[in-house]
């Protein structure tokens, strides 16, 4: 039962599920992962037809039909290596902002394990999860695509701006959704009761793991 109650708390009591986490002992960072990868190969399997159909669609405005074909021979092989090396991949962005997370708690003085922090981020994982599976209906639900560009529907507050808005502000205002935020506020007030620290320091020593995320769609924005 640990398992189930430590993933249901993430969402609205990170502090009940830290104490579940704790409870489960070394392998409770593995629900939250198999979870999270199996969600998100299921997503990418549904959605494959409609993303090769977008790019394409994109390839064609830069390149002849014959080159459009052989250049999605070669996205098909990396979609398909992309997908089986989910679990894989998820695991490394886990590390990568676990090292980030407790070398910054280190500085504020937080005594934290590393498989204390890793278990707590796949946990927190779950919800940005939850934004991939909205954006999986809301694109599932429209058929066909245009562009790449409809891959990625809005939740954040592009909502209000036109196509002519510029392309950082489009990706600033885009990262911020309702559920980015909600994963933000988890992220700290979760760690500030896995550490037993105030909620400043909580936030203060994730913010490293969102300002990295933003800084990649930042990067992506531009490039769309």
């Amino acid at each position: 039962m640990n398992p189930v109650l430590a993933i249901l708390n993430i969402f609205l009591d990170p502090a009940a599920s830290v104490r579940y986490q704790r409870a489960q002992g070394k392998l409770a960072w593995l629900p939250p992962l198999l979870l999270a990868a199996a969600v998100s190969i299921t997503i990418s399997y549904l959605l494959r037809p409609l993303l090769e159909g977008a790019m394409y669609n994109d390839s064609l405005e830069q390149m002849a039909e014959q080159k459009a074909r052989e250049s999605m021979e070669a996205m098909r092989g990396i979609l398909t290596f992309s997908m089986v090396m989910t679990p894989v991949m998820l695991a490394a962005m886990l590390a990568i902002s676990g090292a980030l997370v407790l070398a910054f708690g280190t500085i504020l003085g937080a005594r934290m394990m590393f498989p204390e922090v890793f278990t707590l981020l796949a946990h927190c994982s779950l919800i940005p999860l939850l934004a991939q599976v909205a954006q999986a209906i809301v694109v599932k639900t429209r058929g066909s695509l245009n562009s790449m560009k409809e891959m990625q529907p809005a939740f954040g507050l592009d909502l209000l701006l036109g196509d002519d808005a510029p392309r950082l502000l489009q990706g600033l205002l885009n990262y911020f959704s309702f559920f980015t935020l909600w994963y933000i506020v988890i992220l700290g007030l979760g760690f500030a009761a896995l550490a037993g620290v105030s909620k400043a320091k909580g936030f203060a020593m994730t913010a490293p793991v969102w300002i990295l995320g933003l800084l990649f769609a930042l990067a992506g924005s531009l490039v769309r």
